[in-house]
This record gives C-alpha cells, sequence and structure tokens, in this order.
C-alpha cells in the first residue's frame, strides 16, 4: 500500500514536472499562428511615410512628395489636408513623420517632420498645424535648421507617456557628428508641445550641448514605441553594412555610432538589444495593444524595408525571448506600421523608393491587417536573437565590409546605389589620393558619407589600400 501511494505520488510529480515544461516553453515560444485577413485600403500614393488616426476613425498619412492625405469612410479624399510648398525632395527627403497631440480632441494640434533648403543645405524643420475642417492651418515652428541628407534623415515624431515630443534624427551622412553634443545630427530630442526645452532633458547644464538632445550616437533611428505600462522606450535603427539595431532608449546615453556599430561593445556606449545582419531596414515599431490579435498582445511589432516583412518580437521584462519574420516577402517594403482604433494593424508600402525600391505601378498602398478564420499559417520565418559571431581582427577588408559594402558590394562590383569600381572605374579621382580623400571628405550629395572624425586616418589610409588594390580587378 504504501509502495503504491509512493508510486502515484511519483507520478503526480512528474505530470507536475511534465506540465510545468510545457507551460514554460509556450510562455517562451509563442503560438505563432497569426492568420491575417488583407484588405488594400489605398493604392496609387507615393511612400505613404507616416499612418496616423483622428478620434473620429479617420485615418490621416503623409506622402513623401509633401501631402497629407485623409482616408474617411472608406475612401481617400481627393483634396489633400495640406500641401507642403517648400518640400525637398532627394531620395528619401521629403514630407516624413507626423503625429498627433495628447489633447488633440481639444486643440486640434498635429506635428510634421519635412526636409526643405536652406542656403543650399538639406535641413529637417518640425511645425505644429491645427487641423480644422480637414485643413492644416496656422503653422508654428517647433524646431528647424537640423542636418539632413538624401540618407539617415531619421524624423520619426512620438509623443511620450510625459507628454513630450521625442523626434529622431540621423546623421545625414556625417557619422563623427552622431558623437557632437554641439549637433543635431545622429540625436533623439525631447522638446515641449511647443519647442521649449524640458527642464529634466539631460544635457539642459551642458554650456555646449543642444539642450533638446536625449540621446545620441544614432546613425539614422527610424522607429520609436513606448512599452504599454512600463513606459520604457525602444527604438529601431539602420546600421551600416547590416548591424541594424534595436535599443532601449535611456536619457542621456551614446549609443556608439559610429565608434561602434554591430556588436561591438565599448565602455560608456549602449550596444543594442538586437542586431540584424544582413540588414531587414527596420522602419516604425509598434507595441500591439489591441484587441483583435491576443496573440500579438504586448509584442513589439516593427516594420521592415529591405527585409521585407513585419517582425515580431516577444518580451519578456524587456528581454527578447523569440522573434520571427511575419508576411516576409510578400508586399515588399514596409515603411509605416500603427494600430487602429479597431485594434487592426495597418501598414504602407514603400516601393516608390529609389535606388531599392522598383517605383512601379501601382506605385504604394496602404494595407489593414484584421484576423481570419483560414486555417492556412500565413508565411512565418523564425530569427535568431543576437547570433554571435566570431570576433574578426579590424583588417582593412572587414572594415570595408562593415562601413563600405552596403553601397559599394562586397568585391567592388557596385549596387543598385552605385556602379561597379573594378577595373578603377573611379568618378571622382583615379588614384589612391583621391580615394583618401572621398573617404575622408565624403561625397554627401551623391550619398557618400564624411568618415573624417569617426574613423582615423590611418584606417581611412588603410581602408583606401584595399579599395585601390581590389579595384584593380577586372569586371
Amino acid at each position: 500500500m504504501k509502495l503504491r501511494t509512493v508510486c502515484v505520488i511519483a507520478l503526480l510529480f512528474c505530470a507536475l514536472v511534465i506540465s510545468a515544461f510545457i507551460s514554460t516553453k509556450k510562455a517562451a515560444d509563442p503560438d505563432t499562428a497569426v492568420i491575417f485577413k488583407i484588405d488594400t485600403l489605398v493604392t496609387n500614393v507615393i511612400v505613404p511615410w507616416q499612418i496616423t488616426f483622428l478620434p473620429d476613425g479617420a485615418m490621416l498619412f503623409t506622402e513623401r512628395a509633401g501631402r497629407v492625405r485623409i482616408y474617411r469612410n472608406n475612401k481617400l479624399l481627393p483634396k489633400p489636408a495640406f500641401t507642403v510648398n517648400d518640400i525637398t525632395l532627394d531620395k528619401k527627403t521629403g514630407l516624413l513623420g507626423m503625429c498627433l497631440h495628447p489633447a488633440f480632441a481639444q486643440n486640434k494640434w498635429i506635428y510634421i517632420a519635412s526636409n526643405y533648403t536652406e542656403d543650399n543645405h538639406i535641413r529637417v524643420r518640425v511645425a505644429r498645424y491645427e487641423f480644422r475642417n480637414d485643413s492644416l492651418i496656422n503653422p508654428f515652428t517647433i524646431i528647424k535648421g537640423i542636418p539632413g541628407n538624401q540618407n539617415h534623415t531619421g524624423c520619426r515624431l512620438l509623443f511620450g507617456p510625459d507628454k513630450k515630443l521625442y523626434i529622431t534624427t540621423g546623421d545625414a551622412d556625417q557619422p563623427a557628428l552622431a558623437q557632437d553634443l554641439k549637433a543635431y545630427n545622429g540625436k533623439i530630442l525631447r522638446v515641449n508641445d511647443d519647442g521649449s526645452i524640458p527642464a529634466d532633458n539631460p544635457f539642459t547644464k551642458n554650456d555646449t550641448a543642444h539642450k533638446e538632445i536625449w540621446t545620441y550616437g544614432h546613425r539614422n533611428p527610424q522607429g520609436l514605441a513606448f512599452e504599454p505600462g512600463t513606459g520604457v522606450l525602444f527604438n529601431s535603427e539602420h546600421g551600416p553594412t547590416g548591424g541594424d539595431e534595436i535599443n532601449i532608449i535611456k536619457p542621456g546615453q551614446n549609443y556608439g555610432w559610429p565608434v561602434i556599430h554591430h556588436q561591438d561593445t565599448r565602455e560608456g556606449m549602449i550596444s543594442p538589444l538586437l542586431e540584424y545582419t544582413p540588414s531587414i531596414g527596420p522602419s516604425e515599431a509598434v507595441f500591439y495593444n489591441g484587441n483583435a490579435f491576443p496573440e500579438l498582445k504586448g509584442n513589439l511589432l516593427v516594420a521592415c524595408l529591405r527585409g521585407e516583412s513585419i517582425l515580431r518580437i516577444t518580451l519578456n521584462n524587456d528581454k527578447p525571448v523569440v522573434q520571427e519574420a511575419l508576411l516576409k516577402k510578400q508586399y515588399g517594403r514596409i515603411r509605416s506600421l500603427v494600430v487602429g482604433p479597431d485594434g487592426y494593424l495597418y501598414m504602407s508600402t514603400s516601393h516608390y523608393d529609389p535606388p531599392e525600391g522598383k517605383g512601379e505601378p501601382p506605385f504604394d498602398m496602404i494595407l489593414r491587417l484584421r484576423p481570419s478564420n483560414e486555417k492556412v499559417k500565413q508565411q512565418v520565418q523564425s530569427i535568431a536573437i543576437n547570433k554571435k559571431t566570431t570576433v574578426k581582427k579590424q583588417t582593412p577588408a572587414f572594415m570595408f565590409q562593415q562601413l563600405c559594402a552596403a553601397c559599394h558590394g562586397d568585391h567592388l562590383q557596385g549596387t543598385e546605389k552605385t556602379k561597379s569600381l573594378l577595373g578603377r572605374n573611379f568618378a571622382h579621382g583615379a588614384d589612391k589620393a583621391s580615394i583618401v580623400k572621398n573617404i575622408t571628405n565624403g561625397i554627401t550629395e551623391k550619398g557618400m558619407p564624411a568618415w573624417r572624425g569617426a574613423i582615423s586616418a590611418a584606417d581611412i589610409n588603410k581602408i583606401a589600400d584595399y579599395v585601390w588594390a581590389t579595384s584593380k580587378r577586372k569586371k
């Protein structure tokens, strides 16, 4: 009898252990059967950069060509709510980020970021408008004069739980300035709703820093998302050649660019929470807090441009435990991703996006993702979490691969962005001295960064040696 009792207890204990194991595994490896019904809402628009919703359920979105559009009652209104009359269009520039004031229902304020030209240089301006009778009126400048460029211009806008406005800026192809607190390049800024400086910003007592700076050392931050409940701020960011990042943003911190990137570490600098090589091109980020997709509750979702997917990240106490790509290669480059008031997901494509996008009709679209009862799962790709790579010696070839190959190709064969340099087919000087000069000063009007101050003169010389030797080969 005693033996039978012991056996029963042992069996019950085993069952409990097995049950606990299954529960733990389920918590760490969530059900990925997220099945979407896709509705096409808008077509034939040009890079809908930011989607947002009004309290009445109408959708507003920016077109990079300079228009703010309204989608209401299941149709796109033909007349734009606003057209920016001094927009600068050059590859990735134009009309970009947009957000509503937390008290929009009372004050009707909308904030918009756009590129303009001043003294023959591309700049970024954030302005506040009033939304009245389906039009934007009474412009008020929040901040201007932020360096912009055809690449790396940032421009995500978001109000935090603290009712402060957060603004991302790119390095504008001047990497060294991301470390310079006297420059706006490569920063996340934080201001009051009228553009004034919050008293608790981290550099308010630094006489040589812009007081708007919240964090620095960024390359091209494209997404900002506050975690519901905790208020923790996450960002998504483009790396140089791979090295795309998801970060937890803390005030006053240095996120390393261009001193560290990929999975590099250095004291006093923050390495990414998640890093992606090859590149996924992360764009807008959002935490899912709706009810339409209970399986996504609390997940961080990131629109991916180069990755052509929605990145789904499951967190446990802000530590990533599972991540996967949804809708991989099904709708092309995804730019904006938001949760609508109905709990559905809304996303925009970014096909008219040279040089990466083809720009073919129907150009770009806005899509709605609803739950579906279909039995067939849609394509899901599991992604390893920060798969560590063997630390490589900082050879000239390795530095070239990390910093230059995204534009010039792994072996100087060229990409969709640049022509081949093989056979020493140089457009800006055909000797080593010219290569050193171009690496040092950049050709920013063509999208080539200036590496002076970002990497040492000795390393620039080594990379130039590598380019000069490798380019001797024929195509």
